[in-house]
């Protein structure tokens, strides 16, 4: 019987390990999970992918806003962006590849956006819009507006 209980604990500890495992794979593919902030150099770079179609770093350093940096200066940007899975790249030949979007701009704004409302508002969107409609931010048409967008959910 001792053996029977040593060889149980063993599975048991196996299943455990693969359980962790895949709850933290799982994580990982679900993008907003461990998606990180973008700082404001990050953001004009995704913002020129997400405006465009799949593009080679001088594509994107051509599109950039004034002043431009250095090239090397964006691709060791685009670098960071591709290790932290916001783009993604397609090799055209020797050294030529076109980079494009991993996360939509609607997937990263969502993401920031919870984070924001989290972080600042305790989780409660209403306190956030009202902080809204208190700094006159949000016009009543657009409280209207947004009424209507929630009804048309139910």
């Amino acid at each position: 019987m001792y053996h029977f209980q040593k060889k149980t604990a063993k599975c048991l500890e196996v299943i455990t390990k693969c359980s962790l495992f895949a709850a933290e794979i799982s994580l990982k593919l679900d993008k907003t999970s461990y998606m990180k902030k973008l700082t404001d150099k990050e953001i004009a770079i995704m913002n020129v992918l997400w405006d465009g179609e799949p593009m080679s770093m001088r594509d994107i350093l051509e599109r950039l806003p004034e002043p431009q940096p250095h090239f090397n200066t964006v691709a060791t940007f685009v670098r960071r962006l591709e290790s932290s899975g916001m783009i993604t790249h397609r090799e055209l030949g020797a050294r030529f590849f076109l980079y494009e979007p991993a996360v939509s701009r609607e997937k990263y704004a969502e993401m920031v956006n919870k984070e924001s409302v989290n972080k600042f508002f305790g989780g409660s969107y209403m306190e956030f819009i009202s902080c809204l409609v208190e700094q006159q931010e949000v016009s009543v048409e657009e409280l209207k507006e947004l009424i209507k967008m929630v009804e048309k959910k139910k």
